[in-house]
């Protein structure tokens, strides 16, 4: 099982227990890369059920990497 990253427009896969390819992970500051770590919940892309906290943090580290894109 695997997905795109969530980057906009990239069409990288990843294992579902990640959010960005490689490159585009390393995009987003480390502020942001660790709150995402630390409310990321295990089984949380099986169950389909992050919480709102990560959400929040997940749409953050999209939109920095939107923004460094110019997209």
């Amino acid at each position: 099982m695997s997905h795109l990253c969530h980057a906009k427009g990239c069409k990288v896969e990843v294992h579902p227990t990640l959010l960005m390819c490689r490159a585009h992970w390393y995009m987003v500051p480390l502020a942001i890369r660790s709150n995402i770590w630390a409310l990321y919940r295990r089984g949380q892309e099986i169950d389909k059920k992050p919480s709102k906290e990560y959400l929040l943090e997940m749409r953050r580290a999209i939109a920095v990497v939107a923004e460094k894109e110019g997209k």
